[in-house]
């Protein structure tokens, strides 16, 4: 009798709720959760949107949410049914923040996060996704550096925080570490968001790997509801986009060598008292002539005297960028499709991706696939997949930089009055300075890249308890690449070897097991807490084998079948590698919420890492911080100008283990020996490396402050920070003694400070019925500072000097004072700024700034009416300064290099005012060659428009958008070189950033 009295009581304390969950327009929506506020009952909208749950009659509200729309709350009283209209709220989707081992609420946020959505990366049509990021995340400093298609960005965040170690992110994608700089076999249209940490509150969670910010990439989920399918198509071509220099044609390039009396235009000019007989010049005998031979023997009419000569030349007028330049199409298909139901959900794309570079021959060729599948087992156990397959093939230009093989350096340096081909022969013609024509490097050297990778993870996660979650991820990042080299047996001016054959493979392998426990709970509905604790392992194996082969055989196509037998004059040369690292560690997080208002967050993470000896293999790293939601208090929650105000404050620490271009490598602390090495002719080992045991972390110890804020219902709304970063025992390469029999030895000493400013703002500018007006800054301000050196008092790196006191990338050569008008002789100064006459590398200085920029940013207006959206996005970099090395070739009259239309300007007489001295002088590197880098880019314009729903209903389709953009439209610079956008401090011909226009369609059904 008591058994059936309290199954009656039970039965009795619940009863049942029912209903539906819908948008504006009427559509269900499915996955929508209805939960019981304050308890963990709920349940999900099925494909109709319906609902039905049990509740206990204590029960007091019904909480209705669903990502994109704004959740609802509603008394349930003495109602059973419940039909629920959600609003959409764009906002709403960044109120959930990604860090790579949870989520937290951004309200509950304590720490320094920024978001770029899903929509500002599709935006942009650029095959590799880090050049998506530029000017739009405050503290991200991204700087394309090639306009190859395909190529990887400098990537930093806040800074240079390392000297000899790497300064690049971490990359999370999915939760699996990935290589800073191969992104071009991955999709970015697949990314739903691309959270960039920045403070030690938001880093420290991942330790020894943190001290350079963190970028946590998410892709895209499946959803509960019936398969949307969408299609979206471009099409488009890439421009070259206009030099800084204007350089000379056949006339001026003539006119300046009559000037300077020097070159083919003096030689045969009627004012040369020297002027050669057609005797002279057609003796063979007579190597002063050579050049003018070889010019005149290219051209059709034969011309034999001097005049006849100068005559043929000027009808000659080669653009030679025009030559090595292309308009170059692109394309690009991309399919998706999504859905599934209660138990699972899926999310399947797959995308092709073809651009043609603007300089011919270059290019990027690429195909990926990807799944994510997310299954309900039970309502105590999930899992899921994560999984990107990507392959791609690039073609490269023969080098970048300062190179005769790079086609960019012969189109700036060539004569415009050599022919491309000779009109006799019809063989490549050559200019006088190099041999090298840069179409012959086209026709007869190949270099490509073919890549494949694998990213992808699986996890499986446990709710034994109420709150309490048990979850395993394991992770995999392959990559496998082969680079071809190859250089024709038919075009012996660039293979005196006839012809080679350079074959190099690399393979990178990493995985990690992450293994988390996570409990969370709300106590008394205003005490929220949430702990943390876990394991991680991580393993990498990189390795890499070259074969290269000599004296090809010219009837085989480009492959290793070319190569001769090892018995040849030039047998074929074998090398390889392997190198292996791994990290081990446990880590643990606490959050706590009051109310939510009061957030308080914590995190500890232990790291051990093979690259360091015994002494310094372990390592700890921490973080606290704290927000207090000020505009939840009763003084603020019903100001009608005060929507949201937030104040948070972080500190920790978290460490540097990895280094770019294995500058600390695998084995740094270890002694290690090589092979490569002979006594009175006999083989043997030798050290390679010195033994350091002590070597350790670099250790960044990281203070943020922010204020987020909302005005007016949100219409304005920002964020502000102000950051100091110092990183202590920085990786330094410390001189040894040549009796040592080593150059340098890798030491921890010294420490380096970045400290700035931040601002983001969203604006709400305007909205009158259908139109819509709306803005988007960002602001960046960095100061850097070398604080100390340890034993080192200074130290040249490259072009410039790293001291005590100075910020890191500071520019060290002799400054220039310009020209003495009465003799035309150039005037430098000396170590204290004097004015003399005589150049002395002992009088370098480095007071002419950094080439790193200290202020970044980037602005997007959005114009909307009805379906019709315009958006505009410019992104800036301000305050440093650049090392045009182009210039040094470009106006130098001690060479037979194409020269700025400015050289006419040269000092001819006493009395001229000029800064280009008189012929003849010795070109040196000063701060003449360094300029303004700063620039203004219209990065992208977009023309969308919606087609009407009324009319898509007709043809079945559920959404259709056709839009036209630019990239790259327009830049805003004094900058002289070829673009102020370079990878590093030394502008020196690199591959031009192109103006892409593209025009496309999205479909959904």
């Amino acid at each position: 009798m008591t058994l059936l009295s309290l199954s009656v009581l039970s039965i009795a304390q619940e009863r049942s709720v029912s209903g539906s969950v819908k948008d504006a327009s009427g559509e269900p929506l499915p996955g929508a959760v209805v939960k019981v506020k304050g308890l963990s009952l709920g349940a999900v909208a099925d494909f109709e949107g319906k609902f039905l749950m049990t509740v206990p009659t204590e029960a007091t509200d019904l909480v209705v949410s669903l990502i994109g729309y704004k959740t609802q709350e509603v008394s349930i009283g003495n109602q059973s049914i419940f039909n629920f209209t959600l609003e959409e709220d764009a906002k709403q989707l960044e109120e959930v923040v990604v860090t790579g081992y949870s989520t937290i609420d951004r309200k509950k946020l304590t720490g320094s996060v920024s978001t770029v959505s899903a929509a500002s990366i599709e935006q942009v049509p650029i095959a590799s996704f880090d050049q998506v990021l530029q000017g739009q995340t405050p503290g991200l400093y991204v700087n394309a550096g090639s306009g190859q298609p395909g190529a990887s960005a400098t990537i930093l965040i806040r800074g240079v925080g390392s000297l000899g170690g790497g300064n690049d992110p971490l990359i999370i994608l999915d939760g699996v570490p990935i290589e800073a700089d191969q992104f071009a076999t991955l999709n970015a249209n697949d990314f739903e968001s691309v959270n960039t940490l920045k403070d030690a509150q938001a880093t420290a969670q991942y330790g020894s790997r943190g001290s350079n910010g963190v970028i946590v990439i998410t892709t895209k989920k499946g959803t509960t509801g019936k398969p949307k399918v969408t299609y979206r198509y471009l099409m488009g071509a890439s421009q070259a986009s206009e030099w800084g220099v204007e350089l000379m044609d056949t006339d001026e390039a003539l006119s300046y060598e009559e000037m300077i009396q020097n070159g083919p235009g003096w030689t045969l000019s009627p004012n040369n008292p020297g002027r050669p007989t057609e005797e002279e010049i057609w003796d063979p005998n007579n190597s002063a002539y050579g050049g003018i031979r070889q010019l005149a023997g290219n051209i059709a009419s034969n011309p034999r005297t001097a005049d006849e000569i100068l005559t043929a030349l000027k009808g000659v007028n080669t653009n030679w960028r025009d030559i090595v330049t292309q308009t170059a199409p692109m394309e690009s298909h991309e399919l998706n499709i999504s859905g599934g139901n209660e138990q699972t959900r899926y999310y399947v794309s797959g995308n092709y991706f073809s651009q043609e570079g603007i300089a011919i021959g270059s290019g990027l060729e690429r195909g990926t696939l990807r799944f994510n599948v997310d299954n309900e087992v039970s309502q105590y156990f999930r899992t899921g997949i994560s999984t990107n397959l990507g392959y791609s093939k690039s073609n490269f230009i023969a080098s970048e930089g300062l190179s005769t093989w790079n086609p960019f350096v012969l189109a700036a340096m060539n004569k415009p009055y050599v022919p491309v081909r000779s009109e006799v022969t019809g063989d490549y013609a050559y200019g006088a300075f190099t041999g090298r024509n840069p179409i012959e490097i086209i026709d007869n050297y190949t270099e490509n890249k073919e890549e494949k990778k694998v990213v992808g993870s699986f996890y499986a996660e446990a709710e034994p308890l109420d709150g309490l979650k048990a979850k395993t991820r394991v992770g995999l990042d392959y990559r496998e690449s082969v680079y071809k080299y190859i250089t024709s047996p038919l075009a012996p001016a660039l293979s005196a070897e006839g012809g080679s054959y350079d074959y190099r493979n690399r393979t990178n392998l990493l995985y990690n097991f992450v293994n988390t426990l996570d409990y969370s709970r709300t106590f008394n509905e205003v005490h929220d807490v949430s702990v943390t604790v876990g394991t991680e392992f991580i393993k990498q194996a990189y390795q890499g084998f070259n074969w290269v082969g000599y004296g090809l055989n010219a009837k085989l196509p480009d492959t290793p079948a070319a190569i001769p037998d090892a018995n040849s004059a030039n047998p074929p040369e074998v090398s390889g590698f392997q190198r292996y690292n791994s990290l081990m560690s446990y880590f643990g997080f606490l959050n706590y919420s009051y109310n939510g208002k009061y957030n308080f967050s914590s995190t500890f993470r232990r790291d051990g890492s093979s690259k360091f000896g015994a002494n310094n293999r372990w390592a700890n790293f921490w973080s606290v911080g704290g927000s207090w939601n000020v505009s939840d208090e009763d003084f603020l929650s019903n100001s009608s100008v005060v929507s949201l105000l937030r104040l948070k404050m972080s500190y920790g620490t978290v460490g540097n283990q990895d280094a770019s271009n294995l500058a600390i490598g695998p084995y740094e602390s270890f002694g290690l020996f090589g092979a490569n090495s002979s006594y009175i002719g006999q083989g043997g080992i030798e050290p390679s490396t010195i033994a350091n045991p002590d070597l350790k972390w670099e250790v960044s110890n990281k203070f943020n402050l922010g204020i987020d804020f909302g005005l007016f219902n949100d219409r304005i709304s920002g964020t502000v920070e102000v950051y100091n970063d110092v990183t202590t025992d920085l990786f330094i390469p410390v001189q040894l003694s040549a009796t040592s029999g080593f150059t340098s030895l890798q030491m921890n000493a010294g420490s380096m400070r970045n400290r700035g400013i931040e601002l983001q703002l969203n604006t709400d500018n305007l909205e009158i019925e259908d139109f819509r007006w709306s803005t988007s800054l960002n602001f960046s301000y960095n100061k850097n500072e070398i604080l100390d050196l340890g034993q080192v008092d200074q130290y040249e790196s490259g072009t410039y000097l790293i001291k005590e006191g100075l910020p890191f990338g500071s520019h060290f050569v002799v400054g220039w004072a310009g020209v003495n008008p009465a003799n035309g002789q150039p005037l430098y100064t000396d170590a204290d700024g004097n004015v003399t006459t005589e150049f002395s590398n002992a009088n370098a200085r480095a007071d002419f700034g950094t080439y790193l920029p200290p202020i970044t940013g980037g602005i997007t207006n959005t114009f909307s009416y009805k379906g019709l959206e315009l958006s505009v996005f410019f992104s800036y970099q301000l305050g440093h300064t650049l090392f045009n090395n182009q210039s040094f070739f470009l106006e130098n009259p001690g060479t037979a290099y194409n020269q700025s239309v400015g050289m006419l300007n040269m000092w001819q007489q006493p009395g001229d005012v000029t800064d280009i001295p008189l012929a003849g002088y010795n070109r040196q590197f000063t701060s003449r060659d360094l300029e303004k880098g700063d620039f203004l880019r219209l990065r992208n314009v977009m023309l969308s428009y919606n087609l009407p729903k009324t009319l898509l209903d007709k043809v079945k389709i559920a959404g259709a958008k056709v839009h036209v953009q630019a990239q790259n439209l327009y830049t805003w610079t004094q900058f002289t070189g070829f673009d102020p956008e370079i990878g590093n401090n030394i502008a020196q011909f690199q591959y031009p950033m192109p103006r892409t226009f593209t025009a496309g369609i999205d479909l959904s059904f």
